[in-house]
């Protein structure tokens, strides 16, 4: 199965046409609605065992502390921190119109991984999915995401506004105050899709009778850290230098050794190649914290 096509009616229009360039909305004939339903995150709810910082609530105001939803547990007679309540998650998205979210649902829901493994081996990628559950009304602050997102709407609709990406390279995944006139005002429908380039500022609010809900895919890249950190440790791959040269002629030697051998390596090296060192070292270092 071909996880993006399933998300994105014409694959190649979107990486040559909109990729990195303009948001787009999307309507995909067979959208992946199945992979998280109301009724599973109910059933994830009361099964008792989802912990922070896999589920967060959120209003107007910011973040509602862990305590207001996750009561202590006593396990084996000792106290246990961090599991979520489903009663007190309802309460919370009832009474104060808190929105739930899943974070990183691909390392725990197995049909999300599924879903996430298959668009990261089809575009050579990092991909991770956050799920937000939305009372109507509610529009939250807008912001830069590092990732380009696929928003793939499950139930309900959502309004959403994206706005022009960053000036330059130098920006960060911070809120933004003023982000001039929306690139796309649109309503997510239940089916649809919307595609937001990586750093292009946005933000959405449920609308209509009932709650949004909706799975983002994000799509990472690596910067310049990732880059520079991948170019040295090639070049230096393979070089073994005496660890303590005894004296002056032999520190000189080592040194031009040293030198010889990067310049070498610099030679050889293309930008392609350091691309290439630099994703799967700076992926590898993200699923593990």
């Amino acid at each position: 199965m071909d996880w993006l096509e399933r998300c994105v009616p014409n694959v190649e229009q979107l990486l040559g046409t909109y990729w990195r360039k303009e948001p787009v909305l999307l309507r995909p004939q067979d959208p992946p609605l199945e992979v998280l339903t109301l009724s599973d995150v109910d059933a994830l709810l009361d099964a008792g065992l989802l912990r922070v910082p896999y589920v967060g609530l959120y209003t107007a105001q910011g973040s509602i502390a862990d305590e207001r939803f996750c009561p202590t547990r006593v396990i084996t007679g000792s106290p246990a921190q961090g599991y979520v309540d489903a009663a007190a998650v309802r309460q919370l998205i009832d009474e104060e119109r808190a929105t739930l979210q899943f974070r990183y649902v691909d390392q725990w829901h197995p049909p999300v991984r599924e879903l996430t493994r298959g668009v990261a081996e089809r575009l050579g990628r990092l991909v991770e999915a956050f799920f937000f559950l939305s009372r109507p009304g509610r529009r939250g602050p807008v912001h830069r995401d590092d990732g380009d997102l696929l928003a793939i709407q499950l139930s309900g609709a959502k309004h959403w506004q994206v706005y022009t990406g960053p000036a330059d390279g130098d920006w960060a995944p911070v809120r933004e105050e003023n982000p001039g006139a929306p690139l796309l005002d649109t309503v997510l429908e239940a089916g649809e899709v919307l595609y937001v380039p990586r750093g292009f500022a946005h933000t959405a609010a449920a609308v209509g009778d009932s709650s949004s809900a909706h799975l983002t895919v994000v799509v990472r890249e690596v910067g310049a850290e990732h880059l520079r950190t991948a170019l040295l440790k090639g070049i230096v791959d393979g070089l073994a230098l005496p660890g303590r040269p005894l004296d002056d002629d032999a520190l000189l030697r080592t040194a031009a050794d040293l030198l010889d051998h990067l310049s070498a390596q610099l030679d050889a090296v293309t930008p392609d190649d350091v691309i290439g060192r630099a994703r799967p070292r700076a992926y590898s270092n993200r699923q593990t914290v």
